[in-house]
């Protein structure tokens, strides 16, 4: 990739490298979240269940003097993410574990991305909002009814200014003669905003 021109957010999905069973935040969905996180120079970003690596590979081509921690557990997600980050000539820094623990001694964050949560979505955002500086951004993807709740809901209860949104997709597809319609699942894009902490205003 040729670095020395203007880099815009929305990858193609064939630009990745790939494999059967390892997700992806897909492109129209990966550029709305990169919107909600709102990322700025030199920022800590974190990629919670990072899978093929797009959203944190995309942070780090926007901002190149940011930190990203790609967290993943799965071994073949990881083998992605390391292909994918030399393909696009870029460095992350790769963390091997499951979340929440795995966040544990990362430096406090700017900006927090949780893509897979692996049935710990509770704790993660526990985890998160502990990692996540005063004013940083939570942004949370999801997919199911239960997730979705837990998520706008648990950022609330933490005094959280939450706002969400729910993307229905449709991608045009030729069959014989005709080009139709054909819709992706929705996703529901969760993004908050963490408080002032008081301490912080006296």
């Amino acid at each position: 990739m040729n670095r020395d021109k203007l880099y815009l957010p929305g990858l193609a999905d064939e630009e990745f490298i790939r494999e059967p069973g390892v997700p992806m935040t897909k492109n129209e969905i990966r550029v709305l979240s990169l919107a909600k996180l709102r990322l700025f120079s030199a920022a800590v970003i974190y990629d919670v269940g990072s899978g093929t690596g797009s959203i944190a590979i995309e942070c780090k081509l926007l901002f190149p003097d940011s930190q990203v921690f790609a967290v993943e557990r799965d071994a073949r997600a990881l083998r992605l993410i390391g292909l994918n980050s030399e393909k696009f000539g870029i460095e992350l820094n790769l963390i091997a574990g499951n979340a929440p623990e795995a966040l544990a001694d990362l430096p406090p964050a700017d900006r927090i991305f949780i893509g897979g949560s692996g049935g710990n979505l509770t704790d993660i955002i526990e985890m998160s909002d502990k990692k996540l500086k005063a004013r940083g951004w939570m942004v949370i993807n999801t997919i199911s009814l239960k997730n979705s709740a837990q998520a706008f809901e648990g950022l609330e209860a933490k005094g959280y200014r939450a706002e969400a949104i729910q993307v229905n997709i449709a991608l045009s597809k030729t069959l014989g003669s005709s080009t139709v319609w054909q819709a992706r699942n929705p996703v529901t894009i969760i993004a908050g905003r963490k408080e002032e902490e008081l301490s912080a205003l006296w």
